[in-house]
């Protein structure tokens, strides 16, 4: 939650799949609007992040 990345967790507490850190990982309602706050912001950069449609689907990701 301090913006550690979930894989130096997961070393750092000795699990050897990632699921079982995210299991113990739990964000804080403050946290999740920071989160939708950070999403939600407007650049001045022009389209920089904008996210764009290519009609490919991810397909078989469970990561996204």
């Amino acid at each position: 939650m301090r913006g550690a990345p979930a894989r130096a967790i997961q070393e750092l507490a000795g699990h050897q799949d990632l699921t079982t850190t995210q299991r113990y990982m739990h964000l804080s309602p403050a946290a999740i609007e920071g989160a939708i706050r950070l999403l939600d912001q407007r650049g001045g950069g022009g389209n920089r992040g904008d996210m764009l449609e290519t009609g490919v689907a991810a397909i078989g990701n469970s990561n996204l």
